[in-house]
């Protein structure tokens, strides 16, 4: 069948010119909560894990002692240049803790997976990080980051789809051998947290208020929802990074009419999130570790294109606030945690001028750093790692008389070689 008539510029170039991506420069397209740090070498544990007294958990199949607490064995997956891991891993091995890091990136070529099963039950074991180490070493996995592994270059063009498919399986039966540690968060809930649609139908489930919104790629039903709303915004349902000479484009929100859409032909190929635009008095930024919430205001009417996007000019923001949120709010955050199957989580919200708090997403895998960053009044690093400690999904923060902090932290990792400045 013959093509539809309209025009054939790139999908990027086309939603380009709608305003739904903006561009920055490579080398400072992030904040310090983005901050992409080159992980040059990881400091060698010289213990062992201690894991005397070890039982297990009701429920979430977290392995602790008797006192919530004890030395940990922490896998974390991760990938190269991730700051958050090598930062959170060297506080670790500062408190005692044995960290394990399985790269992502550095899988098959550098690393390899192995389970056995028969008489004796299930065992893995992981080649990765220079060491050898059994599955029932691991307490605590924070699935930090992962990447979708294919085929290297080296095998045949003729197999390479297989090997990727392998490969891949391989990947998702991986968590199996870690059924019994600690998840921060299991595997099968972060993937389905990717899902926004899942969000917002579980996020009304749990009491959070959502705002109007349409995910379609019908041409004619997003028309007649941007013209009932009338003051409407576009969201990428999953965003995209373009690389083009040496610059990075990336999905951002952006507000749009009837008149910015582009050809039918193209609305029907990319599905998208159109959803009312609220007024703002500000947002919040709210992390979640089990049931202890670290939450941060950011004036974003302030920064320049903060009416529609505050990660436009966030490079700006020096401090911020803390926050508190309404004791239904944090009840409906930890319902829905419960109801998506994860533990920890970064919640972002529009509060309305009437003081309407409106849910707009969880991310489930996100930055945090940057909340103590802004906000050196909250322990987010000393929280995250008795989190760790504890590996309960009730989780509630105890101060410490000294708390572990960011700036000390990350002084100390770079002075490991850990992270580059």
């Amino acid at each position: 069948m013959n093509c539809p008539d309209f025009d054939t510029t790139s999908l990027r170039a086309s939603v380009g010119r709608l305003g739904l991506v903006g561009a920055f420069i490579a080398d400072a397209c992030v904040s310090q909560w983005h901050c992409v740090c080159r992980m040059q070498r990881e400091a060698r544990a010289d213990f062992a894990c201690r894991r005397a007294g070890l039982e297990t958990d009701d429920g979430r199949g977290a392995r602790r002692d008797e006192a919530t607490g004890g030395t940990r064995c922490v896998l974390i997956h991760t990938v190269e240049g991730d700051f958050h891991a090598a930062v959170a891993g060297h506080a670790l091995r500062l408190r005692g803790h044995e960290v394990v890091r399985w790269r992502g990136d550095h899988y098959p070529e550098f690393s390899a997976s192995t389970m056995r099963f028969g008489r004796e039950g299930m065992q893995g074991t992981l080649v990765c990080d220079g060491r050898t180490v059994s599955s029932d070493a691991i307490d605590v996995v924070w699935y930090r980051r992962r990447r979708l592994v294919s085929s290297p270059d080296y095998v045949d063009p003729r197999d390479q789809a297989f090997c990727t498919e392998e490969l891949r399986m391989a990947e998702r039966s991986h968590p199996e051998a870690f059924a019994d540690a600690f998840w921060i968060n299991p595997p099968a809930a972060s993937l389905l947290c990717e899902v926004k649609a899942h969000q917002f139908r579980h996020g009304l489930a749990a009491g959070l208020t959502v705002p109007r919104t349409l995910i379609s790629n019908d041409p004619t039903t997003i028309r007649d929802f941007i013209l009932e709303v009338e003051d409407c915004i576009y969201k990428p349902l999953g965003g995209y990074i373009w690389k083009e000479d040496g610059a990075s484009l990336k999905t951002y929100t952006a507000k749009v009419g009837v008149d910015d859409l582009p050809a039918d032909a193209l609305l029907r190929a990319t599905p998208g999130i159109f959803q009312e635009k609220v007024a703002k008095a500000y947002e919040v930024r709210a992390q979640f570790f089990g049931h202890s919430c670290f939450a941060i205001r950011i004036d974003s009417n302030t920064l320049e294109g903060g009416d529609l996007d505050w990660r436009l000019d966030q490079r700006s923001i020096r401090r911020c606030e803390p926050a508190q949120l309404p004791g239904a709010v944090e009840a409906a955050c930890i319902a829905l945690m419960a109801r998506l199957g994860i533990v920890s989580g970064g919640f972002d919200f529009i509060v309305t001028p009437e003081g309407d708090w409106q849910f707009l997403e969880v991310n489930e895998a996100g930055q945090f750093f940057f909340i103590e960053s802004w906000c050196p009044d909250l322990p987010v690093l000393d929280a995250f790692c008795q989190f760790i400690e504890t590996a309960r999904a009730d989780f509630r923060y105890s101060a410490p008389g000294k708390p572990t902090t960011l700036t000390q932290a990350t002084v100390s990792a770079h002075a490991h070689g850990l992270i580059s400045k």
